[in-house]
C-alpha cells in the first residue's frame, strides 16, 4: 500500500494530539479525585470512562468538570444508590458533537428538586427515579419505582414536563416485585429532548 502525503499528515497530527488528550484526561481525573475521592477510570480507545459516587447536589459540578479541558461528555448515567448518594458513569472524548446543547439540558434536569430520586423506601404517593441515562442522541431514559402505577402518569409525567428540558414522556415497560414496602413496580420511561 502506497502511503500518500495526506496519510503522513494525519499520522503526525494524531501522534501530536494523543499526549494532549491523555493529559486532558489526567487533569479531569485529578480534579474529580480531589473533589470526590476514589475515581475509576478506563481508556476506551476513543474515549475515557469515569465512574464514581457523590451527593446529588454535586452532580452538575461533576458533569461540568468532566466536560472541560477540550474533552466533551458523550454519555452519562446517574443512578440512586441505597446510601442516598448518586452513582455516576461518564464517558468523555476529544470530539465535540451534537451533545453540547443537550448536555446543558441534562445538567439542568439533574439539578436538585427537578425530579424525585429514590432515597430509602419507596413513598406511597410518588413515582421515584432510580436512574437517568443518555448518549445525548434523541432520547433520555429514566428508570424508577412506584407503589402505584398510576403515579407514573399523575406524578412523574407532570414533573418531567415541568422541567422544560424533556418532552413526550413515554411509558416503555414495567414489572412488579414484592418488597418490604409492598408490591413495587420497576418502570422505564423514555423522553425526547
Amino acid at each position: 500500500m502506497k502511503k500518500t502525503p495526506a496519510f503522513y499528515l494525519f499520522a503526525t497530527v494524531f501522534c501530536l494530539l494523543m499526549p494532549l488528550i491523555a493529559q486532558a484526561n489526567e487533569i479531569i481525573r485529578a480534579n474529580l479525585t480531589e473533589k470526590f475521592g476514589q475515581i475509576s477510570c478506563r481508556d476506551l480507545e476513543n474515549s475515557y470512562e469515569f465512574t464514581f459516587s457523590l451527593d446529588f447536589s454535586d452532580i452538575e459540578y461533576a458533569l461540568n468538570m468532566a466536560n472541560s479541558n477540550d474533552m466533551f461528555v458523550n454519555f452519562a448515567s446517574v443512578a440512586a444508590r441505597e446510601d442516598g448518594k448518586a452513582a455516576i458513569l461518564i464517558r468523555v472524548s476529544s470530539t465535540r458533537n451534537d451533545a453540547s446543547r443537550k448536555f446543558a439540558m441534562f445538567t439542568n434536569f439533574l439539578r436538585p428538586g427537578m425530579v424525585t430520586w429514590k432515597k430509602g423506601a419507596v413513598p406511597p404517593n410518588m413515582a421515584v427515579v432510580t436512574s437517568v441515562e443518555t448518549d445525548f442522541g434523541n432520547t433520555i431514559t429514566l428508570q424508577g419505582m412506584t407503589l402505584k402505577s398510576s403515579l407514573i402518569f399523575s406524578h412523574l409525567f407532570p414533573m418531567i414536563e415541568r422541567t422544560n428540558e424533556l418532552k413526550s414522556p413515554f411509558f416503555s415497560r414495567g414489572s412488579y416485585s414484592d418488597t418490604e414496602s409492598g408490591r413495587v413496580m420497576d418502570f422505564t420511561v423514555i423522553c425526547q429532548w
